[in-house]
């Protein structure tokens, strides 16, 4: 038997602020699978309380039931590059640092307790992030997040984007270290209420190719806004033989990616549906130049009834080209893996905020011709906003 427990406070200030201004704070809760949080700590993107105080609103305003989960005003917000879509073409006053910078620290207290073995208890200062962003000039916006992890390791997430139109039609380009879908997207690809990204999503869906839609990649992307639909297309990098999207990548090759959000309502229902075609080259040592390709898609919708929510989502992943020879070879030229995961939540109040339970069920199978080795997960957690800028 295994006991997990996990308590993660989250604070986020923002540099200049005025002392009575709104702030904005990332939930951290309960922490399933000791095991795998050690293994790969998941990046929360939590809201930028600059952003409340350039505005002059309240974080509810863009989030919802709490931050970093985003409404319909937030999805179109960022869509817009972190300005009102009114506010296209309009130059931006830059001289106001306090609208730009934020500092966000996390920690976290972990008890583990297995039969036969001692418990063990301790503290954990997850890490430190400064984000600097926003728009400028009249069409433009950028996003900086650097991140000093626990283990010392520094992680940067930096893009330049363009935004030409008005606020009914608009388009642009981005490029840099981006968040490509995930966490960038709606409808669980953005952000479902709770610590853990839904396995489909988190972690790799086939058993060949070690590739996440959670992974940051480094490209270019052309996007088109009309209304509440947007719909762009990418070039990336694509991964290396270790899943990783910002390493060297010093090959010709690169991954295609085409993606669709839909809102359907100010409240943020709304729908996602994406397709990726990549290549990746040397997926065995024993084969430096060998070239396998790989095909996902992959769908999500929510919809909200006042304080209740559904969510689910469902990924396909085709491996191709895959070694049959040689160290570390593949059974089968070809792997197909599929996932999916169901998400109801509802939200009551208390006082001037929302208490949300949810739970959740994950399944995976990285390869379907083979039987019985799906993996199943069920998650069940709360968040409670306790005060800002801290959360629990």
């Amino acid at each position: 038997m295994l006991i997990v427990a996990s308590l993660g406070l989250s604070a986020m200030v923002g540099i200049a602020a005025p002392a009575a201004g709104p702030t904005g704070g990332t939930p951290a809760w309960v922490r399933d699978y000791v095991a795998e949080y050690a293994a790969h700590v998941e990046r929360v993107v939590t809201p930028i309380p600059a952003w409340a105080r350039k505005h002059k609103l309240d974080c509810s305003a863009c989030h919802w039931p709490a931050a970093p989960r985003l409404n319909g005003m937030g999805i179109q917000f960022r869509w817009a590059g972190y300005r009102m879509p009114d506010e296209i073409g309009q130059k931006v006053d830059v001289t106001d640092v306090g609208h730009y910078v934020s500092i966000r620290g996390r920690m976290r207290y972990d008890y583990d307790k297995t039969q036969g073995v001692p418990a063990t208890s301790q503290f954990t200062w997850n890490d430190v992030t400064l984000f600097y962003s926003g728009p400028f000039g009249k069409n433009y916006s950028g996003f900086f997040e650097l991140e000093r992890a626990a283990e010392d390791e520094l992680e940067i997430v930096t893009s330049l984007a363009s935004a030409w139109g008005k606020a009914s039609s608009y388009g642009g380009l981005r490029a840099g270290v981006m968040h490509w879908l995930l966490r960038d997207g709606t409808a669980g690809f953005d952000r479902p209420t709770g610590i853990r990204t839904p396995t489909p999503f988190g972690t790799p869906i086939t058993g060949a190719i070690p590739f996440r839609f959670s992974n940051d990649q480094l490209g270019v992307e052309a996007y088109y806004v009309r209304g509440r639909n947007r719909f762009s297309a990418q070039v990336l990098n694509g991964i290396n033989n270790t899943g990783s999207g910002t390493a060297t990548d010093p090959n010709t090759n690169r991954d295609f990616v085409v993606t669709n959000h839909f809102l359907f309502n100010d409240q943020g229902s709304s729908i996602t549906a994406m397709g990726y075609y990549g290549t990746l080259v040397g997926l065995v040592a024993s084969d430096p130049a060998d070239k396998s390709h790989f095909w996902r898609v992959g769908g999500s919708a929510n919809w909200i009834i006042q304080k209740l929510e559904l969510m689910g989502g469902v990924a396909y992943g085709k491996d191709t080209d895959l070694p049959t020879t040689g160290a570390g070879a593949f059974a089968t030229a070809e792997q197909t893996g599929l996932g999916y995961w169901a998400q109801g939540q509802y939200s009551f109040p208390v006082q001037n905020t929302l208490w949300s339970l949810f739970g959740r069920y994950e399944f995976v199978d990285p390869n379907t011709d083979v039987a019985g080795n799906g993996s199943k997960r069920f998650v069940f957690g709360t968040v409670l906003p306790v005060s800002l800028p801290e959360s629990l």
